[in-house]
């Protein structure tokens, strides 16, 4: 049978095979051989060497063992204990090629043992020769020659054996060499063969097949060609079917981008790309994105960027050329640049839906871009659809409400039908009634009428009492406005007059004098705040306030109220915290003076209610204007100031929120009340606030605390804003006095003793214009006591004359005189040439912001202290008499260096002054110089401060030196007559105390030498103290003058006197002092009052029998039946008639 090529070739090839996997198989098989045999022989060299290594080693150990018994120099030892570890190690690498081979392991035993004893036998002989004699040097050697002979034969036996198996292995390995070799070439020869015949029948196929293949490549070319166009039609099918099922169940314009981008993304293969859909105002929102950079706009208007431009020119737009900044692609490994950028607009008809715009590596291919302009199609028709989808469900929204809208308005037009069908029916049984009705009607209307016309005169009475009330209030708030002077100049004669009692220069006082004219000095000094407030409140009603409107930074109001309240908050324990909201500008347009008042009376009542460890929070903040605003100027300003103080504080009933508003009104008014005031500060407040056009907000809740809201117009001038006008003195600006007029003959109203008649060249002359005769005579005692003449004149006229006769050297001038006021004095003055250079002091009750004092030398408001008056006459004596004056200042925590040095250089450039750190430095500089004023920074441990004081004090002794004293602490009394025992004025830190520091020490500096008063002998007082000697009195007041002046006055009598601060601590003094004889009462006190605590007395304590006689300002009839009934014994009304006490005291101790 005549076999086919196919067949023929088929057998070729099986011989073949068959042939090569027989040779295979034998190198195979003899490779492995050979690697095993190699592994073993490798394994077995080891083997030798270590055997080798060993012998070696227990020579090196033999070697080093004598060298050290001759020498006995250890450095021979070396070699012995390093081969000691390294036997060990070889013993263990033995031990694992012997592992499964027992006998071996047997012998390398035999070896460790020999080893063994051989080591035994070193560790046994001594470490030299020395000691040794011949003979057990000879039986060491030879002992030693033997274990070592005996360990050497059996390492020889066992290497001898190892090298013997490694010989067998080498002959054993050499034949099955040669059997490979024999193999290899039959097989090579055979594979040669078959090869041939393959090929000669290859060749003859291969005739045959490429007469077929030349017939039939032209017919695989046209199949190729027709394969192709098949696989581009398909390969847009795909696509297309992938794009249509992702666009399905897309019911937004977000799923629907989301969608789109991906399915085009996914299967074009491109790394990013964004879906760009057109909105309401006809811009490019975003709305799908796959790998946009972070940055990426998201929207464009039409014809902005690429993505703009692409959808105006309704074709696709491929950017080429993409520069690296542009579009960042970005990945965990890496970030590269698009190499092209595709803009494909969304076109449905004549209608844009967006555009997409992808990024690929590659250039885009045209098959990608033909798919792109057909797959555009399909999403602008979904688009289209999804928002047509969207239109419909508006306005079936929208029909749906419609519908329930009607069907409302039916029920309701079928109710109001009914409705109507019964009131026809109604109106036509009552049309009767109605014309019955309607003569009785034009009766009544009659009689309206005149009833109407009786209201509207009722009305109009009404209209003018309310309009005669508003007068009166306004007379009212005139009158106390205009009253500021005469009530200013008594009270300035008291405090003066006490201040200077006081200080006690003449030293013909007692230490008690003083005392009395201090409480004297401090209860007018509280008598004067309390005239402020009401002068400012009737003031501000009356439009007597005037308005000084600058641009004042934000963050020096801030820094001022901070350093005013941090204080207070630290001594009360109270979180105090400012915040200023960044849209506060810089800058605010307004009155620093008045808006600061208006702070600081805000946070006096939150620091007054606020207990310990509770918040206070001032913010501010610029806000919108709001339609609830009340006043017209905040309703129409751009932005409004808004200021908060909120606190954490007892809060304020919700009924009694607005009656704190009112004048000398307190949320707590009862006798019990806890917290003192007058109520005026939030009349205040309110006045001051709708002067500058805003409002107040109050927040409250009792128990939680309290938010107070101020609200201002940002942008408010001076005419919106000061509602009021402000009026003042009326006087002639400008005088032009002929010197013939002072020839005319001025009768001299001047009733007070001065020194014109004894005036002499060379003389220090002072003329006072002042109209109130006692307080010029107080100016001019201490002019006197200044070394100066004085000329005193009660009227302008008179203070014209005499400082043309007279050419004074300084001028104390009031401004509201009689005749000419002072304001035309100032002014007449600075325009005569002779008398332009004469400084002119004025002291005035007047506001200084309604005088013009153009070329004045200072102002003084009174009532004015002693120390005002020093100052002037210091200002005085700095332009009379200059002198350069040394200071020595102590700096701490609060007097910085660098502040007090750039303050002293600029205001007094002629004073030297020395700085030091340390208290040792400040005494040693007091011993080795003279300084005309010492001032010290206490710091902020009081206690060590006086102390270091103290110390200064005692350097200084032999010396008169000046102390002024700088704190940041608020004391207590008994700490504050420690301290002014130790200096002469205390300063304490606020926003003026560096102001204060430089008035104070310039009175030290620059006042003129006093003149020394003889002591006057000091009064006697006689008073019978019969019957209350030795007794002991319980005094109950919360007002520490009062205990102060009471107590001083009954301790005269040689009383002893026990004192509380309300009722609870006058329970517990009986309670420790059971041997009380008497006990004076006050009524109104906090936590408890003097009613309660009577009451407690007489029922708690059983203590029926003690006299207890009530103190109060109430004067009424019902007050003294209430605190009878309470249980006291007696009653006296305050102001306290000493005599009439007593007189009570005595009766009621005598029972």
């Amino acid at each position: 049978m005549k076999l086919t090529i196919a067949a023929r070739l088929l057998i070729g090839s099986a011989c073949t095979i068959l042939i090569g996997i027989f040779l295979g198989v034998s190198f195979f098989n003899t490779i492995q051989r050979q690697v095993k045999e190699a592994e073993w022989v490798k394994e077995k060299n080891e083997t030798l060497d270590q055997i080798m290594m060993l012998e070696k080693l227990l020579v090196d150990m033999e070697t080093g063992q004598r060298a050290y018994r001759s020498t006995n120099e250890k450095r021979f030892l070396l070699p012995f204990n390093q081969a000691q570890i390294d036997i060990g190690l070889i013993e263990d690498k033995l031990t694992n090629y012997f592992q499964e081979n027992p006998p071996k392991l047997a012998q390398l035993a035999q070896i460790q043992l020999s080893a063994q004893l051989l080591m035994q036998l070193w560790s046994s002989t001594p470490e030299n020769d020395s000691g040794l004699n011949q003979q057990s040097l000879i039986e060491i050697t030879a002992r030693e020659k033997k274990e070592m002979d005996n360990v050497r034969m059996l390492v020889k036996k066992m290497y001898t054996a190892e090298r013997y198996e490694l010989s067998k292995r080498e002959v054993s390995m050499k034949m099955l060499i040669e059997n490979l070799t024999r193999k290899t070439v039959l097989g090579t020869f055979l594979l040669l063969l078959a090869a041939a015949v393959l090929t000669y029948f290859y060749a003859l196929e291969f005739k045959s097949r490429k007469k077929i293949e030349n017939r039939l490549s032209h017919s695989i070319d046209e199949l190729e060609e027709l394969n192709k166009s098949i696989k581009e039609r398909n390969w847009y099918l795909a696509g297309l079917t992938d794009l249509n099922d992702s666009l399905q169940n897309t019911n937004t314009l977000e799923a629907l981008g989301q969608s789109a981008l991906k399915a085009v993304t996914d299967y074009l293969e491109l790394p990013a790309g964004g879906v760009y859909l057109v909105d309401e105002s006809q811009k490019l929102v975003l709305k799908a994105s796959v790998a946009l950079p972070a940055q990426a706009p998201q929207s464009y208007a039409l014809g902005e960027g690429l993505v703009g431009q692409a959808a105006l020119e309704r074709q696709i737009r491929i950017t080429k050329s993409i520069p690296s900044s542009y579009w960042v692609i970005e990945s965990g490994s890496g970030a590269t640049a698009a190499g092209e950028i595709a803009c494909i607009p969304l076109w449905y008809g004549k209608e844009l839906k967006g555009v997409i715009e992808l990024a690929s590596f590659s250039p885009f291919p045209d098959h990608q871009i033909e798919l792109l302009k057909k797959v555009s199609k399909d999403i602008s028709l979904s688009a289209n659809e999804i928002q047509s989808r969207l239109k419909v469900d508006q306005l079936l929204e929208q029909l749906k409400e419609q519908k329930a809208i009607l069907e409302n308005q039916q029920d309701e037009l079928r109710q109001t039908n009914e409705e109507l069908s019964h009131q026809t029916e109604s109106l036509m049984a009552s049309e009767e009634e109605l014309r019955v009705q309607e003569e009785e009607l034009r009766h009544i209307n009659s009689e309206l009428e005149e009833k109407n016309e009786a209201i509207e005169v009722a009305r109009q009475a009404l209209a003018l009492k309310a309009k005669e009330l508003e007068v009166t209030s306004t007379y009212k708030s005139e009158f106390l406005a205009n009253m500021s002077h005469e009530l200013r100049t008594p009270l300035n004669s008291v405090l003066i007059l006490a201040n200077l009692l006081s200080e006690n220069k003449s030293k013909n006082l007692t230490d008690k004098q003083v005392e009395y004219a201090n409480v004297i000095r401090k209860s007018g000094t509280d008598l004067l705040k309390l005239i402020n407030d009401i002068l400012d409140l009737s003031k501000i009603e009356a439009g007597k306030i005037d308005f000084q409107f600058e641009n004042i930074p934000v963050k020096n109001i801030v820094r001022d109220i901070k350093q005013l309240f941090e204080v207070v908050a630290d001594e009360k324990g109270v979180v105090f915290l400012t915040k200023v909201d960044a849209s506060v500008p810089t800058a605010l347009h307004t009155d620093k003076q008045r808006l600061e008042q208006i702070i600081q009376n805000l946070l006096s009542n939150a620091f007054k209610f606020t207990p310990k460890n509770g918040q206070i929070t001032l913010s501010l903040a610029a806000v919108e204007s709001q339609p609830d605003f009340a006043t017209e100027a905040l309703k129409k300003a751009e932005q409004v100031l808004a200021i908060s103080v909120e606190d954490t504080g007892v809060g304020i009933p919700t009924e009694k929120q607005q009656l704190i508003f009112e004048a000398f009104q307190q949320a707590d008014g009862s006798t019990s009340r806890k917290y003192g005031g007058t109520g005026l500060g939030l009349s205040i407040i309110r006045e001051l606030v709708k002067r500058l056009g805003g409002e107040v907000r109050l927040q409250s809740e009792v128990g939680k605390g309290s938010t107070f809201s101020v609200f201002i117009p940002l942008k408010t001038n001076a005419s919106e804003a000061a509602t009021a006008s402000s009026e003042s003195l009326t006087i002639s600006k400008k005088w032009n006095f002929s010197m013939t007029e002072f020839h005319k003959e001025i009768v001299s109203k001047a009733k007070i003793e001065d020194d014109r008649n004894s005036i002499e060249k060379g003389d220090l002359v002072m003329l006072i214009i002042e109209d109130d005769p006692m307080f010029a005579g107080i100016v001019r005692d201490l002019a006197r006591d200044k070394n100066y003449k004085t000329i005193v004149a009660l009227q302008g006229d008179e203070g014209m004359m005499y400082a043309q006769k007279y050419q004074p050297s300084a001028i104390i001038l009031d401004v509201q005189l009689p005749v000419v006021d002072g304001q035309s004095i100032l002014s007449w003055i600075k325009n005569d040439e002779q008398l332009k250079h004469i400084p002119v002091h004025v002291i005035s009750g007047a506001d200084a912001s309604s005088l013009s004092l153009e070329g004045a030398q200072a102002f003084i408001q009174k009532p004015v202290k002693t120390q005002d008056l020093e100052k002037v006459f210091s200002l005085l004596e700095a332009q009379l008499n200059v002198k350069i004056k040394k200071v020595l200042i102590l700096v701490g925590e609060f007097i910085q260096r660098n502040t007090i040095g750039q303050v002293l250089g600029k205001r007094y450039p002629d004073l030297k002054w020395e700085v030091v750190v340390a208290e040792q430095d400040a005494a040693d500089h007091i011993a080795q110089h003279d300084y005309d004023c010492l001032i010290v920074d206490i710091r902020q441990n009081l206690d060590q401060g006086m102390e270091r004081l103290r110390r200064l004090k005692e350097a200084s002794a032999s010396k008169v030196l000046p102390v002024i004293v700088y704190i940041d602490e608020d004391l207590n009394l008994t700490k504050e007559r420690r301290l002014k025992k130790l200096s002469s004025v205390i300063i304490r830190e606020s926003t003026q105390s560096m102001e204060r520091l430089m008035d104070e020490m310039e009175l030290f500096l620059y006042k003129v030498q006093e003149v020394e008063t003889k002591k006057l002998p000091q009064p006697t007082v006689a008073f019978s103290n019969g019957g209350l000697e030795g007794k002991k009195v319980l005094l109950v007041d919360d007002d520490m003058r009062n205990v102060f002046a009471l107590s001083t006055l009954l301790e005269e009598q040689q009383m002893k006197v026990v004192t509380a601060d309300n009722g609870k601590e006058a329970l517990e003094e009986l309670r420790l002092h059971p041997d009380i004889d008497l006990v004076l009462m006050d009524i109104m006190m906090p936590e408890m009052d003097g009613y309660e605590a009577t009451s407690r007395i007489r029922h708690d304590l059983r203590l029926s029998k003690l006299p207890i006689i009530a103190l109060t300002a109430k004067a009424m009839p019902e007050d003294r039946e209430k605190v009878i009934e309470a249980g006291a014994s007696d009653y006296i009304t305050k102001p306290v008639d000493t005599g009439q006490l007593f007189s009570l005291m005595r009766v009621w101790l005598s029972k």
